[in-house]
C-alpha cells in the first residue's frame, strides 16, 4: 500500500509529522481523523530518492489538465458529491505530480475550504483560466457545465501540440543527425586521413589545413568547446528569463521569416479560443483579457494583450482595444467588432478560433517543410567541405606526379 505524509495537530495545539500507510488518500485521512486530530497537511509520499524528485517546472502539462476537467466532469454529471469525485479522480491518476494535486485539492476541501479556494491554492501547478473557470462554475452552480468547457478547450490545445511536435520530429531527427556525422567526420575520419597526407609529406592546400587544425583542436581540446557551448547556452537563457531579454526574444522571433508567421497564427488561435470558452463560463471581459494574455505563448504580444485592458476601462470595445496590436491577424477585429455587435462574441470568437487553428496548423507545416531542405543543405554542406579537404591534396598529388 501507498505511504502519505501528514503534519497533524491535536486538541492542545501541538503539531506533529509523520508517514502513514493506507490504500487511499480519503483512508489515510479517516485513520488520523479518527483520534479527533486535525489534518494540517496529507500527501503521498515519494520518498526521498533522486528518481522520486520532482524535476522541472510543478506546473501540471496540458494532457493530465484534460484528464482531470474530463473526469470531473463526467463524475459531476453524474450526480456524484465533489469530495467524492475528487476521491475517484485521485485514485485514478497516473501523474504523479497531477495525483499530489488533486491530493492537496481533496484534503483543502476536507478542512471547510471551497473548491474554488482549494485549486487557487495550487495556482504553481494549475493555469489561470482553470482556477477562474471553476471559480465562476462553483458560483453560478453549473460545475459540470463549465469543467465540460475546460475539458474541450485543453483537448483542442493538446491536438494543436500534438500537431506542432508531430511535424517538428523529422527537422530535430536531422539536427542531431547533422551535428553526428560533423563530430564523427572531424574526430574519426579527418585525423586518420591527415596521418596518411603527414607522411607523403608535400605542401597541402589551405582548406585542408583549416580543416585539419580544427580537426586537431576538438580532439585535442573538446572540452574547452564543450564549455564554450554550454557557456553560451547558459548565458542565453539567463538572457532570456530576464525582463528586457525576454522582451527583445519574443519581438524578434515575431520577425523571423516562416517562424514568427507560425507564432503569430498559434498567437490568434490561443486569443480566440481562450476568450471564447472564458466569456462562456460567465467570466466578465477585463478578467478574461487579463486570464488570455498568459496564454498567447508570447511575452510580447502577451504584454500588449494585458496593456490592452486599460483601455477597455475607458470604455472601449475589445475590437477597438486589441486594434494597435499589429500582430494580430485583422480578421481578429473584424470577427469580434461582428460579434461585439450582435451580442454574440462567445460563439464567433469559438469559430474563429477554429479557423485560426488550421491556418496555425499550416504555418507549422510549412515551418518544417521549409526546415528540412535547409537542415539536409548544412549537412551536405558539411560533407563537402570535409571531402574537397582530403581530395584537394590528392589530386595535387596527382597532376604533380603527371
Amino acid at each position: 500500500m501507498p505511504n502519505f505524509k501528514y503534519e497533524v495537530v491535536d486538541a492542545a495545539g501541538r503539531s506533529s509529522k509523520g508517514v502513514i500507510e493506507a490504500a487511499t488518500l480519503a483512508d489515510a485521512s479517516k485513520m488520523l481523523r479518527a483520534d479527533g486530530r486535525f489534518i494540517a497537511s496529507l500527501e503521498p509520499d515519494s520518498g526521498s530518492s533522486i528518481l522520486s524528485m520532482n524535476v522541472g517546472s510543478p506546473k501540471l502539462k496540458t494532457k493530465d489538465l484534460m484528464i482531470i476537467t474530463r473526469q470531473l466532469s463526467s463524475l459531476l454529471s453524474a450526480g456524484i458529491t465533489v469530495i467524492r469525485s475528487l476521491d475517484m479522480l485521485y485514485q485514478q491518476m497516473e501523474s504523479k505530480k497531477a495525483k499530489a494535486v488533486i491530493g492537496s485539492v481533496y484534503e483543502s476541501i476536507q478542512s471547510g475550504k471551497t473548491l474554488s479556494e482549494a485549486f487557487r491554492e495550487q495556482s504553481k501547478a494549475l493555469p489561470t483560466i482553470m482556477t477562474s473557470m471553476i471559480s465562476a462554475g462553483e458560483e453560478s452552480g453549473r460545475l459540470d457545465e463549465v469543467t465540460a468547457r475546460l475539458a474541450a478547450h485543453f483537448e483542442k490545445e493538446q491536438k494543436l501540440k500534438n500537431k506542432v511536435g508531430a511535424a517538428l520530429v523529422y527537422p530535430i531527427i536531422l539536427a542531431v543527425v547533422t551535428g553526428g556525422i560533423t563530430i564523427g567526420l572531424m574526430t574519426l575520419v579527418v585525423p586518420k586521413f591527415a596521418e596518411t597526407l603527414n607522411s607523403l609529406g608535400g605542401d597541402l592546400p589551405g582548406l585542408t589545413k583549416a580543416v585539419m587544425a580544427f580537426s586537431d583542436s576538438l580532439v585535442d581540446f573538446w572540452y574547452i568547446y564543450l564549455a564554450v557551448i554550454l557557456g553560451i547556452i547558459v548565458a542565453f537563457r539567463l538572457w532570456k528569463h530576464s525582463e528586457k531579454g525576454s522582451m527583445a526574444w519574443a519581438k524578434f522571433t515575431l520577425k523571423v521569416p516562416i517562424f514568427g508567421k507560425t507564432q503569430k497564427a498559434n498567437a490568434a488561435a490561443r486569443f480566440t479560443r481562450t476568450m471564447a470558452t472564458l466569456l462562456r463560463s460567465g467570466i466578465s471581459v477585463l478578467d478574461s483579457m487579463e486570464i488570455t494574455s498568459h496564454t498567447l505563448g508570447n511575452k510580447w504580444l502577451e504584454a500588449q494583450l494585458y496593456d490592452s485592458r486599460n483601455e477597455i476601462r475607458k470604455g472601449s470595445s475589445v475590437s477597438r482595444s486589441i486594434r494597435g496590436i499589429k500582430e494580430f491577424p485583422p480578421m481578429i477585429y473584424a470577427m469580434t467588432a461582428i460579434g461585439e455587435e450582435s451580442g454574440t462574441l462567445d460563439s464567433i470568437l469559438d469559430k474563429a478560433a477554429d479557423f485560426f487553428e488550421d491556418e496555425a496548423e499550416a504555418a507549422t507545416a510549412k515551418m518544417t517543410a521549409a526546415m528540412e531542405p535547409i537542415m539536409i543543405i548544412i549537412m551536405a554542406g558539411v560533407v563537402l567541405l570535409v571531402i574537397g579537404a582530403c581530395g584537394l591534396p590528392v589530386l595535387t598529388m596527382s597532376s604533380n606526379i603527371l
